[in-house]
């Protein structure tokens, strides 16, 4: 069961989404919320919903700051050849005869790749400009996107589209959930090659 709040900042009205509650035959368990932010912890902490005792601080933790990815570096421009020396119009250019094409036997035959081993592949995630986050499960990849790119929370209901939407951002989750996924689609796609 999921809350989102609207508390008053001023003049503007700002959305804090608790998800993972639940009303069950066994009890209620409280939908939470989780951030860094010291706006959002301010704006929340300074609610009527807190006063009243509707949201409560259930923990505090010290959290180190995400490292922010490395900016991607401009492509430098190929240097130019220098130019090819003209022949001089002084001096005669003696032309070859091209040798006469030897025939050959049309034998087809299928050139295959080898398969890079598991050290190459890792090495290609590093170089495709994608920054590996650790996350233990969803509302960790969901914290994360919200809090360094504002992508709100119920836009990211699965597994697959916070991998999707990371990706998009130059971020690849990895931990827990998120291994069995990169496994399926790295799989896919070296079917999809296959054919």
């Amino acid at each position: 069961m999921d809350w989102v709040a609207q508390i008053k900042a001023g003049a503007a009205t700002v959305r804090v989404h608790f998800t993972g509650g639940a009303l069950t035959s066994y009890g209620v368990t409280p939908a939470e919320y989780t951030t860094s932010n010291p706006f959002i912890q301010k704006v929340i902490e300074n609610s009527s919903y807190f006063k009243e005792g509707r949201i409560i601080l259930l923990r505090r933790t010290t959290v180190e700051e995400p490292k922010k990815p490395a900016p991607k570096p401009k492509a430098q421009p190929a240097p130019q050849p220098a130019p090819a020396p003209q022949p001089k119009v002084e001096e005669p250019v003696a032309e070859t005869p091209a040798p006469a094409p030897v025939p050959v036997e049309a034998e087809v035959q299928q050139a295959t790749e080898p398969e890079p081993s598991t050290e190459e592949q890792a090495d290609e995630t590093e170089t495709s400009g994608l920054t590996k986050v650790e996350v233990t499960c969803l509302p960790d990849a969901q914290a994360y996107l919200q809090e360094n790119f504002n992508i709100s929370s119920y836009k990211v209901r699965n597994c697959e589209t916070a991998q999707l939407i990371a990706a998009e951002h130059g971020i690849q989750f990895t931990g827990a959930k998120f291994e069995t996924l990169n496994a399926i689609n790295k799989a896919e796609s070296e079917a999809a090659e296959e054919e």
